[in-house]
């Protein structure tokens, strides 16, 4: 009888912990249908589940936080539901409790800022948008990588403690294994992000920022400032070169050079 109890007792935590990682997701596909994008698929893996998105690119920039905040943002609520419906009683509902528990640890964790977590989204969105897309990405990597490296740190005493619970030191793992494979995504997330600026229904409404740089600015690191919510202007001394003739030189030239040899050519102002 007692094994049967505990057999029914992991079985409804094992339900708890997919309903809460399958509020996160779908809080996250209505939020991207919502907002005008489109979701490939939504898929299952060890640690959880995962949808695919196209067309995020070219949502405005505060669009693309809702989609990113969406899954966290419902956890909380689905806490705050249970714990407030499980007290209502004035004694406290086992499962309601457990089900805000889940939920809130999820929601934290998918808000740490190590790609591919939400955090890391919202991080690089964030950053992106201040100092350019690939410098934002240099700054969160190695992030991600001690993230990765703590959790797995924590989830050695979590076995420790509590055996057989080897959740956070499967989630170091995680971490870890995506950030070193996470150049690709980054990449594609920048080409897409300068692509998807000039859209139909983002072009005129983007706002251009002027960036001064000395004239012995190597051009990969101008092209490191570009970001995804705005068009940028380089301001080299008294002249100006545009983000879509800086692409149009570095198609034509290559990435070698700084931006005072571009000086003598046809693409500044």
């Amino acid at each position: 009888m007692n094994t049967l109890f505990v057999l029914l007792g992991w079985a409804l935590t094992a339900l708890l912990v997919l309903a809460s990682l399958a509020i996160h997701e779908f809080a996250h596909v209505f939020a991207i249908k919502f907002m005008g994008a489109k979701v490939d698929k939504v898929g299952f893996f060890p640690l959880g589940m995962l949808a695919k998105a196209r067309r995020i690119e070219t949502l405005h920039s505060w669009e693309k936080y809702v989609v990113y905040a969406a899954g966290p943002i419902a956890n909380f609520a689905v806490a705050l539901w249970a714990f407030a419906t499980s007290h209502i009683s004035y004694t406290g509902v086992a499962w309601l409790d457990e089900l805000a528990f889940y939920n809130i640890v999820l929601g934290v964790f998918n808000l740490t800022p190590a790609l591919p977590l939400d955090g890391g989204r919202l991080a690089l969105q964030f950053l992106g948008n201040r100092v350019g897309v690939l410098r934002a990405a240099r700054l969160i990597k190695p992030l991600g990588r001690i993230i990765g490296c703590v959790f797995i740190f924590l989830g050695l005493i979590q076995v420790v403690l509590f055996p057989y619970n080897v959740t956070l030191f499967c989630a170091g793992v995680f971490i870890r294994k995506k950030n070193r494979k996470i150049e690709p995504e980054i990449q594609a997330h920048f080409h897409l992000a300068l692509d998807g600026k000039n859209s139909e229904n983002r072009a005129r409404t983007l706002k251009t920022k002027e960036i001064h740089i000395p004239p012995d600015t190597k051009i990969k690191h101008a092209l490191e400032r570009l970001a995804g919510d705005y068009f940028i202007t380089y301001r080299i001394g008294e002249k100006k070169v545009t983000e879509a003739k800086l692409i149009e030189h570095i198609f034509t030239k290559g990435l070698s050079g700084t931006v005072e040899e571009i000086k003598s050519q046809n693409f500044i102002s």
